[in-house]
């Protein structure tokens, strides 16, 4: 099976927020996997769009987890455009 960049930055991302007890921000994901910092962006932001994680803004904003590490799984998911 094969993953596309944006599947494999999603999932690398995921493993490292699941990681933290606090919102991690895009610069040190980015910072963390050497990965595109608006590319790593749009990742995030669909993803939060989905409901896998959570967005906070502000000085201390970032991403979390929206449900613990062990309820989630990779799954196929067809989206109609």
């Amino acid at each position: 099976m094969l993953f596309t960049k944006a599947s494999e930055y999603a999932l690398l991302s995921l493993i490292l927020i699941s990681q933290k007890s606090s919102p991690v921000d895009v610069d040190t994901i980015s910072n963390e996997l050497k990965i595109s910092k608006s590319f790593l962006a749009k990742i995030l932001q669909n993803l939060a769009k989905d409901g896998i994680l959570k967005s906070f803004k502000g000085a201390n904003g970032g991403f979390a987890l929206n449900n613990e590490p062990e309820n989630l799984s990779i799954k196929w998911r067809f989206r109609t455009k």
